[in-house]
């Protein structure tokens, strides 16, 4: 494993809590199982059990390397248990990591093997199958599903206001939180995995207003995050004059969705300008961070996202940054342009707001970037611009400025061109990424045909081993079932056969663990 940059600066990172030096630290000591120096720096910091790198916890490590008496340090400490860690220790054969999760989980939060049970009946909409489940086992209704849901969250996520009532009458917990801190009332919306625009069906009648407001009647407590989302003035007053502070207390749980985060990205995103005024006259920073999500603030993209120019105004004139980044949403610029609003494009502009190199190269803005290098021909010198470039121009101009940047990096680009273009220019077709897992590792999981033909064509090492999965791309394809880049790297001379070990990360293991039969087949005539 190599230390990545940032991890070696004793700063605060961006994107988590801790100093990269501290949060190195701690996924070293995961890996390790070194209990003692976990015990010291949480100590110390309690909010590095929340740290990570590129999604990279110190649980993920933990689990990874076996290490069970750090997982279940971590766990009893507050780390979240990342979904796949059950299968993770399932693939590797560790009986007594996975034998400590499933107690663990049990423990902290009533995750039972009757927890799916449930979620599938409700998800499935059978009101009958969940009433005769209950009646058979009672606790079925306090039993959670892998990720901490309990039958009350998917009734509330799937919009169900009868499987509401059956649950609540007969005795389920309103205010239940998930291992993420959300409450039933902050799920009407759904989650990241189950999204109500997405996964609710088209036929539910039920908005997710209906299901808050049947969950007001029904007795749940309105928070200040979700009060401000609804826009109900007059409880954000209530609650702020009982305690003040709640103007810029993030909730427990953060998250992109709706009633989380702050009070004030809620009600800017909601519309409500009379709240916003109201949060930021008693004091709300309009650039508090939402950890992992926003960290220079969310409040000021929420607005600018759902068109509310006037809250867009109001936020500027106090002090919001212009342009602000949140994850896996670019940032508030962007936003701006995407949606075509000119105004709010120059408003944003006129109070210093400016794209990013790394934006400009994905939505191929080759005329502002030649005008930002030619005023600082440093900001060329961008790893993230090539991976994101659009087409061979930007990055031509990218190499025009600096050009042994492709001798120094690897990255997998947009398109077979622009790959093609950096190879050319000296980029290393075989270089690992800090755990060890390089661009052909990458481009088999996804089944990318197309990009990994240049990269093959440029000699890139076919069966290099990783450490995440210790698996040659052979492997990360046969785990994610891409049956046209099996042949292809089996045509090309990938070994079935590797790695020698361990047994569990051969190729043919994988497909059989995840159920490719094609693939397994292939691979075992192989």
């Amino acid at each position: 494993m190599n230390r990545p940059e940032p991890l070696g600066r004793d700063e605060p990172l961006v994107w988590s809590p801790g100093r990269g030096t501290d949060v190195w630290v701690m996924l070293v000591a995961a890996r390790d199982g070194d209990v003692a120096t976990l015990e010291r720096l949480l100590d110390a910091d309690a909010s590095l059990i929340r740290c990570q790198y590129e999604y990279r916890t110190p649980l993920s490590f933990a689990v990874r390397e076996n290490r069970v008496d750090a997982a279940a340090l971590l766990l009893e400490r507050g780390a979240r248990a990342f979904e796949d860690a059950l299968d993770h220790a399932g693939d590797r054969g560790y009986d007594a990591m996975a034998s400590m999760l499933e107690s663990k989980l049990s423990e902290l939060w009533g995750v039972a093997p009757g927890g799916e049970t449930m979620a599938g009946a409700i998800r499935d909409r059978d009101l009958a199958r969940v009433a005769a489940s209950l009646d058979r086992e009672p606790d079925l209704l306090h039993a959670a599903d892998r990720f901490g849901n309990r039958p009350i969250h998917w009734a509330v996520m799937t919009r169900q206001l009868g499987a509401i009532d059956l649950l609540l009458d007969r005795g389920a917990d309103i205010e239940a939180q998930r291992p993420d801190g959300a409450r039933p009332i902050q799920l009407t919306n759904g989650d990241y995995h189950y999204r109500g625009w997405r996964d609710v069906p088209e036929e539910v009648a039920a908005t997710p207003g209906d299901v808050l407001g049947h969950l007001c009647e029904r007795g749940a407590s309105i928070d200040i995050c979700t009060a401000a989302y609804d826009g109900d003035t007059d409880r954000v007053r209530t609650l702020l004059e009982e305690d003040p502070g709640l103007a810029n207390r993030p909730s427990e749980y953060v998250t992109w969705y709706a009633c989380s985060g702050t009070p004030l990205r809620n009600a800017a995103a909601g519309g409500h300008l009379a709240i916003v005024r109201l949060l930021l006259d008693h004091g709300a920073d309009p650039n508090l961070p939402e950890e992992h999500i926003a960290p220079f603030g969310h409040a000021l993209h929420a607005a600018a996202v759902n068109g509310h120019r006037d809250i867009v105004e109001l936020l500027l004139a106090r002090g919001a940054r212009p342009n602000v980044e949140v994850e896996s949403s670019a940032d508030t610029l962007s936003a701006a342009i995407r949606s075509g609003d000119d105004g709010l494009v120059t408003l944003l502009c006129a109070h210093g707001a400016s794209s990013s190199v790394p934006l400009l190269a994905y939505y191929d803005d080759v005329r502002t970037a030649a005008a930002v290098f030619a005023a600082n021909p440093e900001l060329a010198d961008d790893r993230e611009a090539l991976a994101n470039a659009a087409g061979t121009a930007f990055v031509r101009l990218v190499l025009r400025h600096a050009p042994d940047l492709p001798k120094r990096v690897t990255v997998i680009g947009r398109s077979p061109s622009v790959n093609r273009l950096l190879l050319e220019r000296g980029m290393d077709p075989s270089r690992p990424n800090w755990l060890g897992i390089t661009p052909l590792h990458e481009l088999a999981g996804r089944g990318d045909l197309e990009n990994t033909a240049p990269f093959l064509e440029h000699g890139a090492q076919i069966d290099a081993v990783d450490e995440e999965w210790r698996s040659t791309p052979l492997g990360w394809a046969a785990r994610c079932g891409q049956t046209e880049m099996v042949e292809l790297l089996l045509d090309r001379g990938a070994s079935p056969a590797l790695p020698t070990e361990p047994a569990w990360a051969r190729p043919t293991e994988w497909a059989r663990r995840r159920g490719h039969e094609v693939v397994a087949l292939r691979l075992s005539k192989a």
